[in-house]
C-alpha cells in the first residue's frame, strides 16, 4: 500500500487597544503555564517517523548528534527518487520534503519566532519519505522498528492512507509497541469532508493515540502598524497582525509602499453583516486607502461581488469575534487584494472613527517576523479532521490537539504555516514528552506507563463544539461527537494537576451497534490525593448525526440507489441519547483504587436506516477538588449488517471486469468472456477486476471454480470456507500483478508476469477504487488451464463470518472460457 503524507494546508486575547499578541499556540492547552513552571521535556526522547529533519535549522539546534536537539536517527530511503528507484539508506536523515522539519519544530523547536511543546526534549528522526512525499506501509513499519530499538520514549508519525481496520499490519505493530512501554501517536488524517468510518490505517491501532485536529486560540499573522489619531489629536501607534491570502509563491503580502494610508470602513456598525447586499451608499475611497469590511453574515464570495464596484485596491476583513477564523482564499487577478485582521483590531478602528478620529496603516514591517491573532472559535474541531470509528466499531480518534494554521520550522531555515492532523499529532507527542521529563518514561521500569499516560490524557481532555460541515459555523447547542474529536482537546495543565487516574481499559466505552451492543462497561479509579475523595457520575451527550444515505431496490443492480456514507457537509446534529444506569457516589480512600460500573441501553429514537452515530462522555466529578474527568462513549443506533445490503459499490458500477488494451476502457466481460492470456502490449487479453466497496471490506476474494461442477453460485449451495482445491469444483484463487494498482497496462518487454500477489485482498477501505490484473496464474503458482470457469468475486460483509455463505456479498460474474494460447 502506498502511504502519503496527508495533504496539509498552507495557511491570549488582544488588549483593549487591539495590539497584536506574541505568537504562541500553547494557551488553550495549558502548555504555556507548564513552560512558565520550567517543565520543558528535558530527558524525553521523541522518535519522529517522517521525511527526516533539517537539523541545521536554528529552531532545531543547528546540528545533529550528542548535545543537539536532533540527537540522531536514520535515513531508510536515501536522497534519491525512492520509491520510483531503489532506496539508498544512510545515517543522515536530511529532509528533502519539509514535512518532517515542520513536525520536529512542533515537538521541540525553539527560536525567536516560536517555541515547540517540549523544547528540551531530544529528537530522533527516521526518514521513510523522500522528496516525492510518498512511502509505503513496509517502510513505515521498518521506521517504527528502528525507533523502538533506539530506546525512544515516544514515537510519532504524521503519515498514512485511508484505513479503518484495527488489525492492519502497521496498526498491530504500533499497538504492540504501546504494550511494551512506548507512547505512540499517529495522525487520523485530513479527509474529514468524506464523512464517518474513514480512519487512517496506522491510526486505527487499538492502543495507539490517534489524533484529530482542532483550532488553536491564536493563529500566526504578519505585523503591520496602525496609527490611531483621536478627535482630540491624541496619537497612538499599535502593532497589529494580518493574515494575507495565499499566493503562488507564498503569502500574498500587502506591499511596503502602503505607508500612512487611511482606513475607510464600509459600515460604522460593527454588528452588521457588511457587504452581504449590493451597497446602496458606498463610502468615498481615496485612491490610496484601505477598505475595512466586517466578516460574517454571508459568504466571502458574496462580499467580493458586492464590493467590486467600489474599485477598492486593498481590503481588510475583520473577524466577527464569534465565528471560526476566516482565512481568505487566493486573490483573483484584477480583484481587490483581501487580508484578514482580528475582531478587536477592526472594532478599535471603527470606534476611533466613530469618535471623530482617523486611523492610518503602514505595511512596512519585516515579513520574516510573526505576531498572533485571536481565534474566537478556538477548540472547535478542524473542518478537515478525519472521522472514525474503525469498521469494527472501535472508537477513533482518541484525542484532539491544535492542528489548524500552525507555525513551525521549514526547509531552508525558514518557517511555514501549515494545517493538518500532521500538526496536531506531534503536539500530543510533545505533551507526552513534558510528562516523561517530569515523571519518567520507558526507563522508569513501569512497562504500563504509556498506557497510563494515554488514559490520563484522554480523561483530562475537554470537548469542543459541533461545527457545521457546510458553513463551518460553530453550533454551541451541541458538543462535537467522539468519532470526530475522541475525548476532546488535550489539556496539559489538567493532565499534570489531576489527582485521580483512570485505567487504560476504561478510557473509552465503545457501545457498538444495536446487533452487537455492549451494554456494560467499567472503569477503575485511583485516588492519588492525600485525602479520601467522593466521586459522582453523570452523562454529557454530544451531537448525534445520520452517517448513511440508504438506497432502494435490488442491491445487485446498478440503479440500486446511493447506499453510501454521507459527507460531512450533509451532517445535521441531532439529539439521540442512550439510557444509562450510573453508579451511586463512590468514595475512595487516599492511595486506593475502586471500580465503577455503567450499564447502557441503546437509544430508541433515530432512523436506523440512516445509521445514526451517537455519543458523548461520562463525566466523573471529584467533589472535594472539583476536578472533572471524562470517558467518551459512542455507538450506532442501527444494525449495520442489516442496513448495509452488501459491500460492493453497485451504484458506482462496481465490481466490473474488462479486458483489452488500455485507452478504450477495455471490453466488458459481458461482451467478451473468453481469454487466451496473451500479454502482448497491443492485446492485453486477460481480465482486469475493478472493485470499490461501500463499507470497509475485510476480505475480497477472486476464486475459480469448474463451471460444470459449481453451477449454482446464486445460492452457494456447494460452497465451503476455506475452499480446498479439488473439492466441490474449486480450482484455486486467482492472483494479480503486483503493479496493477498503479499501472493502466502490462508491458511484457518491461514488466515481470511472475511478479504477482495472491487473492484474497485484505482490508479494503470504503470508496477506494482498486484494479487487479489477472495474468492467468493461480495462487499455487500454476497457470490456469483451458476450460470453462465460474469466477466467484466476493466481499465479506460488515461483521460477517467467513464460513457463512450469506455473509459474503457475491458478484454474479459470467462464466469465462480460457482458450489455448496459439
Amino acid at each position: 500500500m502506498t502511504l502519503r503524507i496527508p495533504e496539509v494546508r498552507e495557511e491570549a486575547e488582544f488588549a483593549d487597544d487591539a495590539a497584536a499578541l506574541n505568537y504562541t499556540f500553547h494557551g488553550i492547552t495549558g502548555v504555556a503555564d507548564l513552560h512558565a513552571q520550567g517543565i520543558l521535556g528535558k530527558g524525553a526522547v521523541v522518535a519522529i517517523v517522517d521525511s527526516g529533519v533539517e537539523w541545521t535549522h536554528e529552531a532545531l539546534g543547528g546540528g545533529i548528534g550528542e548535545g543537539f536537539t536532533v540527537a540522531g536517527g536514520y535515513d531508510l530511503v536515501g536522497d534519491g527518487d525512492w520509491p520510483t528507484t531503489a532506496a539508498e539508506p544512510d545515517d543522515l536523515p536530511n529532509d528533502q520534503f519539509g514535512h518532517g522539519t515542520h513536525v520536529a519544530g512542533i515537538v521541540a523547536g525553539k527560536s525567536k519566532q516560536f517555541v515547540g511543546v517540549a523544547p528540551e526534549a531530544r529528537i530522533l528522526a527516521y526518514k521513510v519519505i523522500g522528496e516525492s512525499g510518498q512511502s509505503n506501509e513496509e517502510m513505515v513499519i521498518e521506521g517504527f522498528l528502528r525507533a523502538f530499538d533506539s530506546g525512544a520514549d515516544i514515537i510519532t508519525a504524521s503519515v498514512g492512507e485511508k484505513g479503518g481496520f484495527t488489525n492492519n499490519a502497521w496498526a498491530v505493530v504500533a499497538s504492540r509497541m504501546v504494550d511494551r512501554g512506548v507512547f505512540v501517536t499517529i495522525a487520523g488524517g485530513n479527509d474529514g469532508e468524506e464523512g464517518a468510518f474513514l480512519m487512517s490505517n496506522g491510526a486505527a491501532g487499538q492502543h495507539v493515540m490517534t489524533v484529530a485536529a482542532s483550532a488553536p486560540d491564536v493563529v500566526p499573522a504578519y505585523p503591520f502598524t496602525a496609527a490611531f489619531l483621536s478627535a482630540s489629536s491624541e496619537n497612538k501607534t499599535e502593532e497589529l497582525g494580518y493574515s494575507p491570502a495565499p499566493g503562488q509563491n507564498g503569502p500574498d503580502l500587502f506591499p511596503s509602499s502602503i505607508a500612512g494610508w487611511p482606513v475607510v470602513p464600509l459600515s460604522l456598525d460593527p454588528g452588521s453583516g457588511d457587504a452581504c447586499q449590493p451597497i446602496a451608499t458606498p463610502p468615498v475611497l481615496p485612491s490610496q486607502s484601505i477598505l475595512l469590511v466586517r466578516a460574517g453574515g454571508c459568504s466571502l464570495y458574496q462580499k467580493r461581488n458586492n464590493i467590486a464596484p467600489l474599485n477598492a485596491t486593498y481590503v481588510l476583513l475583520y473577524q466577527d469575534g464569534q465565528s471560526p477564523f476566516m482565512a481568505v482564499p487566493a486573490n483573483s487577478a484584477g480583484a481587490p487584494k483581501i487580508a484578514t485582521i482580528d475582531a478587536k483590531a477592526g472594532e478599535a478602528i471603527i470606534h476611533t472613527i466613530v469618535e471623530g478620529g482617523n486611523v492610518t496603516v503602514s505595511f512596512d514591517q519585516p515579513s520574516t517576523r510573526w505576531v498572533g491573532m485571536y481565534d474566537a472559535a478556538s477548540g472547535r474541531p478542524a473542518e478537515f479532521t478525519q472521522w472514525g470509528p474503525n469498521y469494527d466499531m472501535e472508537l477513533k480518534p482518541d484525542i484532539a490537539a491544535p492542528g489548524a494554521r500552525v507555525l513551525s520550522s521549514y526547509l531552508g531555515g525558514g518557517y511555514k504555516v501549515l494545517s493538518g492532523t500532521s500538526m496536531a499529532t506531534p503536539y500530543v507527542a510533545g505533551v507526552a514528552a513534558l510528562w516523561v521529563g517530569q515523571h519518567g518514561g520507558r526507563k522508569s521500569g513501569n512497562v504500563d506507563w504509556a498506557k497510563q499516560l494515554a488514559a490520563r490524557i484522554m480523561s483530562t481532555a475537554h470537548p469542543g463544539h459541533w461545527v457545521d460541515g457546510l458553513s463551518y459555523d460553530v453550533v454551541d447547542e451541541f458538543l462535537a461527537p467522539p468519532v470526530q474529536m475522541g475525548a476532546g482537546n488535550i489539556h496539559a495543565g489538567r493532565l499534570f494537576a489531576a489527582t485521580t487516574s483512570l485505567d487504560f481499559a476504561g478510557r473509552k466505552f465503545a457501545l457498538n451497534d444495536t446487533a452487537n451492543f455492549q451494554a456494560t462497561h467499567s472503569v477503575q479509579l485511583t485516588n492519588s490525593g492525600s485525602a479520601a475523595e467522593t466521586y459522582t457520575f453523570s452523562l454529557e451527550p454530544a451531537a448525534a448525526f445520520d452517517s448513511w444515505t440508504p438506497g432502494t431496490g435490488d442491491p445487485t443492480q446498478p440503479d440500486f440507489g446511493k447506499n453510501t456514507f454521507k459527507g460531512y457537509y450533509d451532517f445535521k446534529p441531532q439529539t439521540l441519547d442512550p439510557e444509562a444506569i450510573l453508579p451511586p457516589p463512590l468514595t475512595i480512600a487516599a492511595g486506593q483504587t475502586a471500580s465503577a460500573e455503567f450499564t447502557f441501553s441503546p437509544p430508541t429514537a433515530g432512523n436506523a436506516s440512516n445509521i445514526p452515530l451517537y455519543g458523548g462522555r461520562v463525566v466523573i466529578t471529584a467533589t472535594s477538588t472539583n476536578q472533572t474527568f471524562g470517558i467518551p462513549y459512542f455507538g450506532a443506533a442501527a444494525d449495520i449488517k442489516s442496513v448495509v445490503p452488501g459491500c460492493f459499490a453497485y451504484a458506482a458500477g462496481m465490481p466490473s471486469m474488462v479486458s483489452g488494451a488500455d485507452g478504450d476502457g477495455g471490453t466488458p466481460i459481458s461482451v467478451k468472456s473468453n481469454f487466451t492470456f496473451d500479454l502482448a502490449r497491443n492485446l492485453q487479453d486477460f481480465p482486469m477486476l475493478v472493485v470499490s466497496s461501500t463499507y470497509g471490506a475485510a476480505e475480497i476474494r477472486l476464486d475459480l471454480y469448474d463451471a460444470e461442477m459449481y453451477p449454482d453460485m446464486a445460492t452457494d449451495v456447494d460452497w465451503e470456507y476455506p475452499p480446498v482445491p479439488g473439492r466441490r469444483g474449486y480450482v484455486g484463487s486467482a492472483t494479480y500483478w503486483a503493479r496493477s494498482k498503479e499501472s493502466s497496462y502490462f508491458d511484457p518487454s518491461r514488466d515481470d508476469e511472475n511478479d504477482v500477489l495472491p487473492f484474497p485482498v485484505l482490508m479494503l477501505p470504503r470508496d477506494m477504487y482498486k484494479q487487479y490484473m489477472w495474468l492467468g496464474r493461480l495462487a499455487d503458482g500454476t497457470k490456469i488451464q483451458p476450460g470453462k470457469y465460474r469466477m466467484r468475486v466476493a466481499a465479506l460483509r460488515p461483521f460477517g463470518m467467513r464460513d457463512v455463505a450469506a455473509d459474503w456479498d457475491v458478484w454474479k460474474a459470467p462464466v469465462i472460457e480460457v482458450l489455448p494460447l496459439e
